[in-house]
C-alpha cells in the first residue's frame, strides 16, 4: 500500500510539472496552439469560430473550426473544376446520336404549325424540308425519320395507302435521298397514319385489331419504302412477328441491307397526345355503322405497369433479326433503356416523345424551368441510361446549342 501511494503521488508531482512546463512553452511561442483548419496562422481554442478564415479565404463570418475529416476517398476532388469533369464523363452527348423526326404534309407549300408542340412544324414536301433536313446537317445531325400526314380522303380501314409507291412517305424518301445521298433516312412502319380507324392494324367490326392480316400490309409498306431508297424502317405497330415477317420479305426483294429498328418495348402512353395532333391519326369512334373502334391501343402495346414483359419482346426482336431496338416514350421508361442495354447487344434507340417535349415546352414559356439546361439534361440522361441513339424533337436546336448558339 505504501508504495502504491508513493507512486501516485510521483505520477501527480510529473503531471503538474509537465503542465506547467507546456504553459510556459506556449507564452514564449515555443508550442503552437491549435491552428485554424483554413489556414491561417491565428490560434483557435475548441468552441471558437474562425474570424479571420472570412477575410483570408472567403469563409463567412461564423464558420465553424472543425478537425477534418478522416476521409481517402472524397469524390469531388473529381468535380472540382470543369476540366476535370469533362476528364472523367461517362456519358457524351453528341449530335450523331439523335434521329430527328420530320413530320411532312403536300397540302400547300407553306409549313404548318403544330399548336401542342410549339417551335415544331409540318413541313411543306418540297424545297421546305430539304432546306430544314440541309440546315441540320449543317450542325451534325445526318440521321432523320419520316411521318406523313395523310389527307383523310386517303385513309381507308385498311391503310392500303401506306404501301402506295407514290404515297407522300415514299416521295419524301427519293426527295431527301436524292438531294443527300449520305443522309440515314428510317420510315415509320404503321398503318394508323392511313388507317381510317386511328389503329396501327386492321380493325374488326367487333374491335379486334387483326395482328397477322396487319403484318402482311407491315411487309408491303416495309417493301414499298426500301424501293424508295430508305436505310431503315422502323416497324412501330407492335404486332406480333412483324420484325421477322418483314425481315424475310425484305431479303426476299433483294434488300438485304436495309435495316429494321424495331419499337420493341412501345408503351402504351398517355405521352403521345401532341403527336396524334400532329398527324390527325388518333383512334376513331365508331360511327353510325356502331362498328366498335378501341378507343385506346392497349391491346397491343405495352403495360405500362410492366418491366419483365419487355425480356420476351428483346428475346423476339433478335431472334427475328432486329437491327435496333427502341423504347418509346422515354423519360417515364429509363429503366426499360437500361434494361434493354444490359440484355443485349444491338444498338437501343430511346424516343423523346411528343408530350415529354410539350412539357418542357410549356414549363419553359412559362419560367419554371431553364429550357437549354432542361432538355439537354433529359438528352444526357438517354444516354447515361444506356441509349446510343436518341429520337427528339429538340435535335435541330439541342445541336445548336451545342455548337453554341443561344
Amino acid at each position: 500500500l505504501k508504495v502504491f501511494l508513493f507512486l501516485t503521488n510521483c505520477v501527480s508531482h510529473f503531471t503538474m510539472l509537465l503542465s506547467g512546463k507546456m504553459q510556459l512553452l506556449a507564452k514564449t511561442g515555443q508550442v503552437a496552439q491549435p491552428a485554424c483548419p483554413c489556414r491561417t496562422t491565428a490560434p483557435v481554442s475548441r468552441g471558437q469560430v474562425c474570424v479571420q478564415a472570412a477575410g483570408q479565404k472567403g469563409a463567412p463570418e461564423g464558420t465553424p473550426v472543425v478537425t477534418p475529416q478522416d476521409l481517402p476517398s472524397r469524390p469531388r476532388r473529381n468535380r472540382r473544376s470543369e476540366t476535370v469533369r469533362s476528364a472523367v464523363r461517362e456519358s457524351i452527348l453528341s449530335p450523331s446520336n439523335f434521329i430527328l423526326p420530320l413530320f411532312v404534309h403536300d397540302e400547300s407549300d407553306q409549313n404548318q404549325p403544330i399548336p401542342s408542340m410549339p417551335g415544331c412544324f409540318r413541313l411543306a414536301y418540297g424545297k421546305n424540308i430539304i432546306d430544314f433536313v440541309a440546315e441540320s446537317r449543317s450542325y451534325g445531325i445526318n440521321q432523320v425519320v419520316i411521318f406523313p400526314k395523310t389527307p383523310d380522303h386517303l385513309k381507308t380501314s385498311t391503310g392500303e395507302e401506306a404501301f402506295n409507291k407514290n404515297g407522300l412517305s415514299q416521295r419524301t424518301i427519293r426527295l431527301l435521298k436524292d438531294a443527300f445521298p449520305d443522309l440515314e433516312v428510317y420510315t415509320d412502319v404503321a398503318l394508323d397514319p392511313y388507317n381510317s380507324d386511328g389503329h396501327d392494324g386492321i380493325v374488326r367490326d367487333d374491335g379486334v385489331i387483326m395482328n397477322d392480316e396487319t403484318v402482311e400490309f407491315l411487309c408491303r409498306q416495309a417493301v414499298s419504302q426500301a424501293e424508295a431508297g430508305a436505310d431503315c424502317v422502323s416497324p412501330s405497330d407492335m404486332m406480333d412477328g412483324r420484325v421477322g415477317a418483314i425481315r424475310r420479305a425484305l431479303d426476299r426483294e433483294g434488300f438485304t441491307e436495309v435495316s429494321i429498328m424495331s419499337y420493341t418495348a412501345k408503351f402504351a402512353s398517355a405521352f403521345y397526345g401532341p403527336f396524334r395532333d400532329a398527324l390527325e391519326s388518333a383512334p376513331k369512334s365508331g360511327g353510325p355503322s356502331n362498328r366498335i373502334i378501341p378507343p385506346n391501343k392497349k391491346s397491343y402495346q405495352m403495360d405500362p405497369g410492366n418491366y419483365r414483359e419487355a425480356l420476351r419482346e428483346v428475346r423476339a426482336d433478335e431472334a427475328e433479326g432486329a437491327d435496333i431496338m427502341m423504347v418509346k416514350p422515354g423519360m417515364p421508361y429509363l429503366d426499360m433503356v437500361r434494361f434493354l442495354r444490359d440484355n443485349s447487344s444491338l444498338p437501343v434507340a430511346v424516343y423523346h416523345v411528343s408530350g415529354e417535349y410539350a412539357m418542357l415546352k410549356a414549363a419553359a414559356e412559362r419560367g419554371w424551368l431553364d429550357e437549354k439546361a432542361a432538355a439537354m439534361e433529359s438528352l444526357l440522361c438517354f444516354r447515361r441510361a444506356g441509349a446510343d441513339l436518341i429520337l427528339t424533337y429538340y435535335g435541330a436546336q439541342a445541336a445548336k446549342w451545342m455548337a453554341g448558339e443561344k
